[in-house]
């Protein structure tokens, strides 16, 4: 499979909410033009095979090529240590966004540090593309910003989706010129397409921009949340729900995106 073809890869762990990863996975690909791989890492614990796992994966995807053209759909079973599997998904297969349900998020999220590519999460069971067509990026100081706003591009041209930059306020700091410089950039490049976007000024200084993103994000019908997710947390960001655990867990239906915050990602080739 190491063909050179991106890829939008779902996290299959035979456990509730997979499906709708699955569906979810299927709206990304389709609408990016990308092959579709669901991915299962054997766990040991439950005396799992690689023929067993692969013959349930064979199955599922028998199944969605059934009534689904257009999206080449591929499977793959790994029985290595999960750092070394995400360099793998990166490396040799391609992996341009790894889709799984929120219920994987307690475990996956510890792993973000060590991926080249972000993870998003789902639940929504019903109007699932129209998730995706409201697209909301914190904008604050830190340089993340851009990365943030280049993977929210990616739905703005392809999907035609509405991006809503959520700007912070640092008051009279000198932190405050860098935001308004993220801007400036952020809206230049997003000026080269035709997608529509917008400003929205907030109160929130950056610490606090991801909970104000969602916020905001919960006030519309639907929509999607992209953030930088940091292996560097503090009880009080914890006790003030800023983690990105605690984002995922009070985001209801929305989808959330976590990019890692240290790593430059693998970008759409088109």
């Amino acid at each position: 499979m190491e063909n050179g073809e991106q890829k939008i890869f779902v996290w299959c762990n035979f456990a509730e909410g997979m499906d709708d990863a699955i569906l979810h996975g299927i709206i990304i690909a389709s609408t990016l033009g990308k092959e579709l791989c669901l991915f299962h890492l054997l766990d040991h614990r439950l005396h799992e095979s690689v023929e067993i796992a692969e013959a349930r994966l064979r199955g599922t995807t028998s199944k969605i090529s059934s009534y689904l053209s257009g999206t080449r759909i591929r499977y793959l079973v790994q029985d290595q240590d999960m750092v070394r599997s995400l360099n793998d998904l990166s490396e040799l297969y391609e992996c341009l966004v790894l889709v799984a349900h929120k219920k994987s998020s307690v475990y996956l999220l510890p792993f973000l540090q060590y991926a080249a590519f972000p993870f998003l999460f789902v639940s929504a069971k019903k109007e699932m593309d129209q998730i995706y067509k409201q697209i909301v990026v914190p904008v604050g100081y830190m340089k993340k910003s851009k990365d943030l706003a280049l993977w929210a591009s990616y739905l703005g041209r392809h999907n035609n989706a509405t991006i809503s930059l959520f700007l912070s306020d640092e008051g009279w700091s000198d932190d405050q010129k860098t935001v308004k410089n993220n801007l400036f950039s952020i809206q230049r490049f997003f000026g080269k397409f035709k997608f529509p976007f917008q400003t929205i000024e907030s109160h929130s200084p950056t610490w606090r921009l991801q909970k104000g993103a969602l916020g905001h994000a919960l006030s519309l019908e639907f929509a999607m949340v992209i953030i930088a997710s940091s292996d560097k947390t503090t009880f009080l960001d914890s006790l003030l729900c800023l983690t990105e655990a605690k984002v995922i867990s009070k985001s209801e239906d929305l989808s959330i995106m976590c990019v890692n915050s240290k790593r430059d990602f693998y970008t759409f080739c088109s």
